[in-house]
């Protein structure tokens, strides 16, 4: 006859019990998809600043067809346009008179 080796039960280990799916957060995110297009180097990693454009303030006034601004011929004129319609004298609004 031959006899059996008596067997050692090992420590038994509890199941763990997952959470169910309603209590449990989630966090879902769209991960991006990799393309060999997408992944290259940067060349530069400064901030680019916007040219700002230059623009001349045109100064407009009154012109007049006598010396002394005497005789309005026409408003909100500049200088040279005044000369070129015939006017002798030039006024800045807020300014002086000026002869031409």
């Amino acid at each position: 006859m031959s006899m059996r080796r008596p067997r050692i039960k090992g420590p038994r280990i509890p199941k763990i019990k997952k959470p169910s799916t309603l209590k449990r957060k989630r966090i879902v995110k769209k991960l991006p998809t990799i393309s060999k297009k997408s992944i290259q180097p940067k060349l530069s990693s400064k901030k680019s600043i916007p040219k700002k454009k230059v623009t001349r303030k045109i100064i407009v006034g009154t012109c007049y067809s006598k010396k002394d601004c005497k005789g309005v011929l026409s408003k909100k004129v500049t200088k040279t346009q005044c000369r070129d319609i015939g006017g002798k004298s030039w006024k800045k609004i807020d300014g002086s008179c000026e002869i031409l």
